[in-house]
């Protein structure tokens, strides 16, 4: 059974985001083929119908105003060919969400856990370099992949966003 997304309508909904553990994330494998973006994919890699019973791994809030924000709700599908990423997200003019594959990677030698950090993480890496797409607001859902995963997926996509100056810059100097 597919997991449903919902969005948080108050603060206390979110999962605890401000103090979070550091965790290290899995070895980067080094699969055959590596895809993402939308509409990257070939044919060959996906089903017909979004998968039937796919891993839930999280989902993410981008909040620019009121009238323009962005939902995704990753999910993992081990397929016949590797492991694939599902995207659930709302068609804003209506509310009804929709499937879409953002990305695919051989199962050759790649756990569960490593496919979907470096599957979501690549896909970031892609939105960020072709659509401009920055650091998320916000956790909505925390799931297979933790809060402070999460964090740490985000950490290498938008290093910039760490919020870390360095000595120098706190001392004033050059």
């Amino acid at each position: 059974m597919v997991y449903m997304p919902y969005v948080p309508m108050h603060p206390a909904a979110l999962p605890a985001q401000r103090i979070t553990e550091v965790v290290t994330l899995e070895p980067r494998p080094e699969p055959e083929e590596c895809i993402v973006g939308f509409g990257k994919v070939p044919r060959k890699y996906q089903t017909k119908n979004p998968p039937r019973n796919p891993l839930y791994l999280g989902q993410m809030n981008w909040s620019w105003s009121p009238m323009h924000s962005r939902i995704d709700a990753y999910y993992l599908h081990r397929g016949r060919h590797g492991w694939v990423l599902w995207v659930w997200m709302p068609v804003t003019s209506d509310w009804y969400w929709e499937w879409e594959v953002a990305g695919f990677m051989s199962k050759a030698g790649v756990s569960e856990r490593q496919a979907a950090q470096y599957l979501v993480m690549e896909f970031w890496k892609y939105e960020k370099e072709w659509n401009d797409l920055e650091h998320f607001h916000w956790i909505n859902v925390a799931s297979y992949l933790s809060v402070a995963e999460m964090l740490s997926i985000s950490a290498q996509v938008w290093p910039e966003e760490r919020g870390v100056q360095s000595r120098d810059e706190d001392e004033g100097g050059s």
